[in-house]
């Protein structure tokens, strides 16, 4: 059994989450149809961000609010079904949101690309794009610019960039300067090693900002994607859809994982691994690797001195709203008690997320974060 938020098994129950009752002949008519509807009377499911998995789902408990579920998926999914764009997201061998909009909030961990009419960008969290290894790795510290004497230029040798994708096309050569430990960080437990690299998908609001912060545009071949699957659970993306060689019996990670949390089990589970995921990645046996000697702390990261910090969004759209959408949101913003905006900065993080403001400061407001790029 997969996680919670993926009730999509068989073409019959993505038709009975997100379809209206139909008769078993009805249902022959149909099965293979794109399924637009998430959020409503009779369907439960909405898209985002992989890496607010575990924060939403606690959150929506929190709420209260029944007929919802969270499927994460990515980042780029859910701004796909705020705006119903085509092509849709493909799910459990069903595509949604395909030129109709499915949902009318999602959780994204960058904000929206441009603004629409009536859309809104809402900040609820910090969170960073750590770097994550096993705990046992001896490195503990990556560089993305080479230290010289007082008074010279420094030279960009960005080792985060060169690892994964050389010197930003992916080229071969270029990927073949960083592709040892011994080339990617001092002190390694291995130097001699090859790394083995794993990255979120291109749906992935993480990648978008991982590109961003590194000048990325194609990653190195060796770099391996890690992807949701409604059946298996994360799997690589070179796996067979509805099986994973990363999930499962023996295997680093559950089918139960959301790709943030089996990027973290990855990282733990071999000495050679670097991973990039956000906070929500912890997991027993992982290490953040420091970059330029700065570590992914909340100070670090809600000043901004952590040099892959980002923020978290909340993001609104301009479709029709259900009312477990409004009473959601209301309640994650503390429209009729602040108390419930409070949990749910509270669901953040414990999730391992950075509240904006620190909590412990006298007259805290919660999601204090400044306004997005859509008002």
């Amino acid at each position: 059994m997969n996680k919670m938020g993926k009730l999509v098994l068989s073409a019959l129950s993505v038709l009975g989450l997100a379809a209206c009752a139909v008769s078993s002949t009805d249902e022959a008519a149909v099965l293979g149809e794109s399924q637009d509807e998430l959020t409503g009377p009779t369907g439960t499911g909405f898209f985002g961000s992989d890496t607010l998995f575990a924060a939403m789902t606690d959150a929506v408990g929190r709420s209260g609010v029944t007929g919802l579920t969270y499927l994460g998926t990515g980042s780029g999914n859910g701004e796909k079904c705020l705006r119903g764009t085509a092509p849709g997201v493909s799910y459990g061998g069903s595509t949604y949101c395909n030129g109709t909009k499915g949902q009318t909030m999602a959780p994204m961990s960058r904000d929206l690309n441009g603004c629409q009419s009536g859309e809104k960008s809402n900040r609820v969290a910090k969170d960073a794009v750590a770097l994550w290894t096993k705990s046992t790795q001896g490195a503990s510290n990556v560089t993305t610019v080479t230290p010289v004497p007082s008074g010279l230029p420094s030279l960009p040798v960005d080792k985060v960039k060169g690892a994964f994708c050389g010197d930003g096309t992916g080229s071969v050569a270029s990927c073949a300067l960083t592709n040892t430990w011994g080339e990617f960080a001092v002190s390694s437990s291995n130097p001699s090693n090859a790394l083995k690299l794993y990255r979120r998908d291109d749906a992935s609001g993480t990648t978008e900002a991982f590109k961003s912060f590194t000048g990325c545009s194609t990653f190195c071949a060796s770099v391996k994607a890690v992807v949701d699957d409604a059946t298996a659970g994360p799997r690589l993306s070179t796996d067979a859809a509805g099986t994973s060689s990363v999930a499962g019996a023996g295997k680093p990670c559950a089918s139960t994982d959301s790709v943030t949390q089996c990027l973290g089990k990855l990282a733990a589970s071999d000495v050679d691994v670097v991973a990039y995921a956000g906070l929500d990645a912890e997991a027993a046996g992982a290490k953040k690797l420091t970059v330029d000697g700065v570590a992914a702390t909340a100070a670090n990261v809600r000043s901004g001195t952590y040099k892959y910090a980002r923020y978290l969004y909340l993001n609104e759209g301009n479709g029709t709203r259900t009312a477990a959408e409004q009473d959601f949101l209301d309640w994650a913003f503390g429209v009729n008690d602040p108390a419930d905006a409070l949990s749910f900065e509270d669901a953040l993080t414990d999730a391992g997320f950075v509240a904006c403001t620190d909590p412990t400061l006298p007259g805290h407001v919660a999601l204090d974060c400044g306004a997005g790029a859509c008002p």
